[in-house]
């Protein structure tokens, strides 16, 4: 039996379920909802994603929104491990329809993709009488927040013309999104900005004073969410994301690669010899660790999701898919990030390319120098041709 399912048995058992019941389904669901809705019910939920089958996925979905909210990701998370394993995941029932409420027609919104500082940007245009738009250009975050906002009065030709040069200058696509969904946002990177330099809230008056939705990443009609039975595939296949322009930026920072390139030299230089099999696995070891800090999972899930949009809207279905399973990936496995593909491929292509310009400035700077490494005097003795007696 596997580590996971002896911790889940003995998890059941101290909360006064039977693992076999849960297991072949004969466990009353009453009883499972008493133990999600219990003091332990995060752990109820993480256990029943290990023992757990067909009904017991369906009492979890059944129950997931009439709990906390800690509970609610516990629950999430057993569904997807219950996914993994093969277990029919029912849909969740379509909530009763709220009555629609009709958007403000006169606001337009833009938004980009994450670049490699988790930066972009969003544009809400509100038509005004004339020929005249008032324009709310932001900057946004993941996870700082708002970073710049201005709103003023532009002439429509003035704002095809800025948004032209803005995507042929910066390389920037700008999307169209629902200006709720984008307003919302913004309201939220206004709460984490550390700074109140930048006031969304008061240029906000000029859009709308409609309270703001809550916050979330704006979803593509284009995409159909992956699929329990679709989700290894996408995962997979995600690293090819890595060929996207909207990811070629995506850099771990100095600081979080310095210790990461530093503990990698130590172990190259090490004056113990090891052999090249161990030392590799040293390297990997050392990687593996440095995932969740090269780039933190949280904020690298919110940002795929963002650029999900972006790759749906721009008709990318397939990037868009594999970004969104990897980041409800990174999301379960938020201990260990290392184990999601797409993160893995990130880690590599970002030490190996870091590394190679490390030594190509070493090199450059040792051309100059007066003094040579014995290493570097072997390598020019071996380079030199033979010296024969004429």
């Amino acid at each position: 039996m596997s580590t996971r399912r002896d911790e889940a048995t003995a998890a059941l058992t101290r909360l006064g379920l039977d693992p076999d019941a849960v297991a072949t389904g004969t466990i009353a669901p009453d009883k499972l909802v008493a133990a999600l809705r219990g003091a332990d019910g995060a752990a109820a939920a993480a256990a029943l994603g290990e023992l757990g089958n067909d009904a017991v996925a369906a009492t979890l979905v059944a129950t997931e929104d009439d709990v906390d909210r800690t509970v609610h990701k516990a629950i999430r998370r057993a569904l997807y491990r219950l996914g993994q394993r093969g277990v029919a995941v029912p849909e969740k029932p379509a909530a009763p329809a709220a009555p629609l409420r009709l958007a403000d027609p006169s606001i337009e919104g833009l938004v980009s993709a994450f670049d490699g500082a988790g930066d972009r940007l969003v544009w809400l245009m509100k038509t005004l009488p004339g020929a005249g738009t008032f324009l709310v250009a932001a900057e946004l975050n993941e996870p700082r927040g708002l970073g710049h906002v201005e709103g003023g009065e532009i002439g429509r030709k003035q704002l095809r013309g800025a948004r032209a040069r803005l995507e042929k200058e910066s390389g920037l696509r700008l999307v169209a999104a629902d200006w709720r969904v984008l307003d919302a946002l913004l309201v939220e990177g206004h709460a984490r900005a550390a700074s109140r330099d930048h006031d969304y809230l008061r240029v906000r008056l000029r859009l709308t004073t409609d309270a703001p939705l809550p916050p979330a990443e704006p979803v593509s009609r284009h995409v159909v969410p992956p699929a329990p039975h679709e989700v290894v595939g996408l995962l997979a296949a995600a690293p090819a994301l890595l060929d996207e322009p909207e990811l070629r930026s995506w850099w771990p920072t100095p600081a979080a690669a310095e210790p990461v390139l530093a503990e990698m030299a130590e172990v190259e230089h090490s004056p113990i010899v090891l052999p090249r099999l161990q030392q590799e696995e040293r390297m990997r070891e050392i990687l593996e660790r440095a995932a969740g800090t090269l780039f933190p999972p949280e904020p690298l899930a919110r940002r795929l999701d963002g650029t999900a949009y972006v790759f749906a809207e721009t008709n990318r279905v397939t990037a868009a898919r594999q970004a969104l399973a990897s980041a409800a990936a990174l999301r379960e496995q938020l201990t260990t990030p290392h184990a999601v593909p797409l993160m893995a491929a990130l880690v590599q292509r970002a030490i190996s390319l870091l590394l190679a310009q490390r030594q190509s400035q070493q090199q450059e700077e040792r051309r100059g120098s007066l003094v040579v490494t014995p290493e570097e005097a072997r390598a020019r003795a071996q380079a030199r041709p033979p010296h024969t007696r004429g």
